[in-house]
């Protein structure tokens, strides 16, 4: 019977289906609605009428040969505007669509295939635009309100059917705000909603429930509501209410990004990191200029990646783009961590995306070239890769057990009693907080200084605690260990390596802090990777007598022996064997000088970008001691970078205008005392001076998102591990990217009202919600 009859095809669930590849943003991808089962094309036009025409602007619309004389026309951006939502444009096909008869247009219709299936390239005919949307009553017409009576949810014949009294709407309403206040509550904290039994007679119901419980007992209203005018299953507390709440707390965010991004250029920031479950996870960060002109970094999802190749990323990427309706051309840079499937030059993340946008400049995070320099370092001298190395032991052996980090406390509080007792110390708000030793990773920024920092405020402790493990521990591996630290601790190396290491770090540090600022420029990163240089060179020159001061004074502190340098150096692995240096030589020479020295060559190698054309031109900017560093041919040859940011007819004005802008500037009072760029930006918004310079300002737009650090999308990666915990390990991957979306971006939530909530609540396509607004 098979043979003689084709057995009809099951409609899919609604949950095996996965919407983000089903939906395409671009015309030209598109499967027809005939397609689908006929029992999901409702759902398919809801799903691509929420969002919308594809309508990218601000691209270049590439030119084609178009006619009889084969003259080169292109799709005009203004057409949008003139043809209204139904015009769409597929940068895939470079054609034009109709998105009304994609929705509702029958296959046997005339024209169906020009502006649904082919597309439409006609570019020298403007007409035929006109000619397609026709008459009323015509069949573009009937496509069009065919699309309106499906979003009038008013005439559907489930609100037609469910009549209900202002009474009961006010309650409901009432109860959804109540939810709402709970999940604003929740979401800026980071705390879970879920609880392990949520039945009325549990004592553990759940954040969300009880804080809500908490609200109703406050507010009568709202407990009216709750006690007297909720039916059963209209109380607004399921789980799938608080996730649809969630959700357009994170969609609302988004929209407010999106209104500041526009459709002007921004950098991507981009890493990726496991959760609790172990699933890999990629964080992605936007950063852009305002319409004030401030530079923000804004993070707009998570996206779990079954694979870490470049391709699977960069597939995720447009994924994510495209529903939020961003076209990766508007892209001007791309800053990642180094890592090699997305700095490759032939096949990483990086040269994927350059092939969409030519300007997309990659720049390797800073702050990781910076702990890339110091671990480098680190391990290149002999002394001070032994000296880390016990330092590791020393964290095994001291902080291995719960006993003897309590013995670090109960000796640190007795010493600062003391202390006290006797004036050495002072009190006040922040003074001597209790401290512990910090393990030190290679990955991990500044964890190095920190972990020394604390070694020598609690040095005397630790000295305490090795003794009295070397004495009473039952393991004999303990008790060795403890023992060659206390001689190793106890000996002069040790002091002066870690001064040493600590008088480097600080300089390291400084210039790592300054790096992993949301608002720092490309600019100023480099002048601070050059101040850092100056400063090392000026401490090779001038600084050992300081540091030998230093050592000298701990060493009289805690009665450890000093060492003349004036005799002759005696290496402890060959004592019988003359060195034929002084001890002043080895310590000055081959320890302080060789590790500065190899600091300041490991700067010069691993920034060697700042020498690039793109970051030296980029400094001509600088808006320091009056615009002194100002120099229009740089400036020139930044624009010339950009080729589809500024045309042969922008380079020429923009010459004229570079050199009014200058003379401005340096003229006006206003801009005197301005430092960096970022400062320059929002100052020309302020004074109307963008409108005067529009070519200058949009150089120094991409300027500004030039990447720095991925210091924001480590911040994510943070704020995960507070979202999801071990206890909360099943969250789904989309309710945990709008959870991160509201804890992260808290400025942006504190700005949406319970009305915008509420609306897109009682919006949301296929909820099939109760009351209609």
């Amino acid at each position: 019977m098979e043979r003689y009859y084709k057995r009809k095809t099951s409609c899919p669930a609604e949950d095996e289906i996965n919407w983000d590849e089903q939906i395409q943003y671009d015309p030209g991808l598109r499967k027809e609605i005939d397609s689908y089962h006929p029992n999901l094309r409702e759902k398919v036009r809801r799903k691509y009428l929420e969002n919308g025409p594809c309508q990218p602007r601000g691209i270049n619309f590439p030119l084609l040969n178009i006619g009889e004389k084969d003259k080169q026309r292109r799709f005009m951006q203004e057409w949008f505007d003139e043809f209204g939502p139904w015009l769409e444009y597929s940068e895939k096909t470079q054609r034009a669509y109709c998105f009304y008869c994609f929705l509702f247009r029958e296959k046997k219709d005339a024209g169906y295939d020009a502006f649904v299936v082919n597309g439409w390239n006609g570019f020298h005919r403007k007409e035929r635009l006109r000619s397609h949307m026709g008459e009323v009553g015509g069949l573009h017409y009937n496509a069009m309100k065919k699309c309106d009576d499906l979003l009038n949810r008013k005439q559907h014949i489930d609100v037609q059917y469910n009549q209900i009294t202002e009474v009961a709407k006010r309650a409901y309403f009432t109860r959804l705000n109540g939810s709402i206040d709970t999940a604003r509550l929740l979401l800026k904290q980071g705390l879970p909603f879920r609880g392990h039994d949520e039945s009325k007679e549990s004592y553990n119901r759940g954040n969300f429930k009880e804080f809500y419980d908490c609200l109703a007992e406050h507010d009568p209203i709202l407990h009216k509501a709750v006690t007297t005018d909720a039916t059963k299953n209209s109380c607004l507390l399921a789980p799938e209410i608080q996730r649809d709440i969630v959700e357009c707390f994170a969609n609302e965010i988004i929209q407010s990004i999106l209104e500041e991004l526009g459709s002007d250029v921004f950098c991507l920031l981009v890493d990726e990191s496991r959760d609790v479950s172990c699933k890999e996870q990629m964080a992605v960060v936007l950063r852009y200029v305002d319409k004030c002109g401030i530079m923000k970094e804004r993070f707009v999802g998570l996206v779990h990646v079954t694979e870490t190749t470049s391709s699977h990323l960069k597939s995720s990427i447009d994924s994510l783009l495209a529903k939020f309706k961003i076209s990766l051309k508007q892209c001007r840079g791309q800053g990642y961590d180094g890592a090699s499937n997305m700095r490759g030059e032939l096949n990483g993340l990086q040269s994927l995306i350059l092939r969409d946008s030519k300007a997309a400049y990659y720049v390797h995070c800073f702050a990781h070239q910076l702990q890339l320099v110091i671990v480098a370092t680190m391990r290149k001298h002999k002394g001070v890769s032994n000296f880390l190395n016990m330092i590791s032991i020393l964290l095994n052996v001291v902080g291995g057990s719960a006993k003897r980090r309590d013995m670090i406390r109960d000796i640190n509080y007795e010493q600062g009693q003391k202390a006290l007792g006797c004036g050495q110390l002072e009190t006040g708000t922040g003074l001597n907080q209790e401290q512990c030793l910090q393990r030190p990773g290679d990955t991990r920024w500044s964890s190095h200084y920190k972990t020394l920092k604390s070694l020598v405020n609690m040095f005397p402790t630790i000295v305490e605690v090795l003794k009295v493990v070397e004495k009473d521990d039952r393991d004999w591996k303990n008790r060795d260990q403890a023992s060659n630290l206390l001689v190793y601790f106890q000996s002069f190396d040790f002091v002066f390596y870690l001064h040493l290491l600590l008088t480097t770090l600080t300089a390291t540090n400084t210039l790592s802090l300054a790096l992993q600022r949301k608002d720092q420029d490309i600019v100023n990163a480099i002048g601070c990777v050059h101040s850092t240089r100056l400063h090392l060179h000026d401490l090779r020159r001038d600084g050992w007598d300081k540091l030998l001061d230093e050592v000298n004074e701990f060493c009289d502190l805690h009665e450890i022996d000093r060492v003349e340098m004036e005799s002759t150096y005696i290496d402890p692995r060959q004592p019988r064997k003359k060195s034929g240096i002084t001890n002043k030589h080895h310590y000055a020479v081959d320890c302080f000088n060789d590790i500065i020295d190899w600091l300041v060559q490991e700067l010069d190698n691993r920034f060697s970008e700042t020498t690039s054309q793109l970051l030296v031109c980029s400094a001509a900017f600088n808006p320091r001691e009056s615009f002194q560093a100002f120099n229009g041919e740089n400036l020139m040859s930044l624009a010339k970078l950009y080729p589809d940011d500024f045309s042969n007819d922008d380079l020429r004005d923009l010459s004229h205008q570079l050199r009014l802008y200058i003379a401005d500037v340096r003229a006006d009072d206003r801009f005197s005392n301005i430092n960096t760029i970022g400062e320059l930006s929002q100052k020309m918004v302020e004074t109307g001076k963008y409108r005067l310079y529009p070519l200058v300002y949009r150089l120094l737009k991409l300027v500004l998102v030039l990447p720095v650090a991925t210091a924001t999308v480590e911040r994510c990666f943070s704020s995960m591990k507070i979202v999801k915990t071990s206890l909360s390990n099943r969250m789904g991957d989309e309710h945990l990217s709008h959870r991160l979306i509201c804890y992260i971006e808290k400025e942006e939530m504190k700005k949406v009202s319970n009305e915008a909530v509420v609306h897109r609540f009682m919006t949301m396509e296929g909820k099939g919600r109760k009351y209609d607004l």
